[in-house]
């Protein structure tokens, strides 16, 4: 299946009992009994901490090439290993784990970055508290800290 429409499109054309969608809808319609984890921005649209926008991929952990529309899985020997929380039941790697992936792996757009920190910093009482950044990311989340905390300003 050529993949030319949005996620929002093709869940639409799955269950039609929607009229307005939520990311968590999308993902609940796309993710039906997968075994998986929301990852990366993926995990930050789903948990509310980017503004979205258009996405043309849920990213996800799996242990097998989940050969599906509108799913860009990142093969991992056991998903046991992966953190994950339950949001209603998707899983998701925690916020503070999908930042520190997001700032790792160079493909996230800036922009997305920087919603995330604004709203972690707004939604932890205008602090970053709960983040661990690993050292070797340090000087790169020290820069989306500071414009998180201008983002809404």
């Amino acid at each position: 299946m050529k993949e030319n429409k949005s996620i929002f499109e093709y869940a639409k054309e799955i269950d039609r009992k929607a009229s307005l969608m939520t990311y968590y809808d999308v993902y609940s319609i796309l993710l039906k009994d997968l075994n998986c984890v929301v990852c990366l921005e993926s995990a930050a649209d789903l948990l509310g901490y980017s503004n979205g926008g258009y996405r043309s991929h849920i990213k996800v952990y799996s242990e097998t090439e989940l050969n599906k529309p509108y799913l860009k899985c990142f093969l991992v020997k056991n998903l046991k290993n992966i953190p994950f929380i339950n949001y209603d039941g998707i899983k998701v790697t925690p916020i503070c784990i999908a930042i520190n992936e997001m700032l790792e792996r160079n493909t996230t757009d800036d922009q997305i970055l920087y919603e995330t920190f604004a709203n972690y910093y707004c939604e932890n009482d205008n602090s970053y508290r709960g983040l661990r950044i690993p050292k070797n990311l340090s000087i790169k989340a020290k820069h989306f800290k500071k414009e998180g905390k201008l983002f809404y300003g």
